[in-house]
């Protein structure tokens, strides 16, 4: 995984809704796990989208979880039990996160995409 969200950009964005990065191809149509193979979904009463700057898997149905992870801009209740939530975003990064929002959107894809120019695994779940 190390290495893996290095240079892929946010593809997507609907404002005060989310911000979606994580395709290899950074045009949204990729999206494989980090085992070749869709994972399932994991949900928890107690995890909401209830706030900005939460972390969730993109799928495209049940159990069809794959490289794809959104950042919620705004309060998302419609994700809830459809999305994992597995991380929220913290401190000065929130405010940096929020940028994402901003700028010139076109359908949903932003006219310049933000770049994740490294990403650091602290401790990989698939080792």
């Amino acid at each position: 995984m190390d290495g893996y969200y290095d240079g892929t950009v946010f593809h997507r964005v609907v404002p005060n809704f989310i911000a979606q990065g994580g395709d290899p191809t950074g045009t949204g149509e990729g999206d494989e796990s980090a085992t070749g193979e869709f994972f399932a979904d994991e949900f928890h009463t107690r995890l909401r989208f209830n706030r900005r700057g939460l972390v969730g898997i993109v799928n495209q149905g049940p159990n069809t979880n794959a490289s794809q992870f959104f950042f919620t801009l705004g309060s998302t209740p419609e994700l809830d039990k459809k999305n994992t939530l597995f991380g929220k975003v913290v401190g000065n990064t929130l405010f940096n996160m929020l940028k994402l929002g901003e700028g010139e959107i076109i359908g949903e894809i932003p006219v310049h995409k933000h770049k994740i120019i490294k990403a650091e695994i602290i401790s990989n779940p698939f080792d």
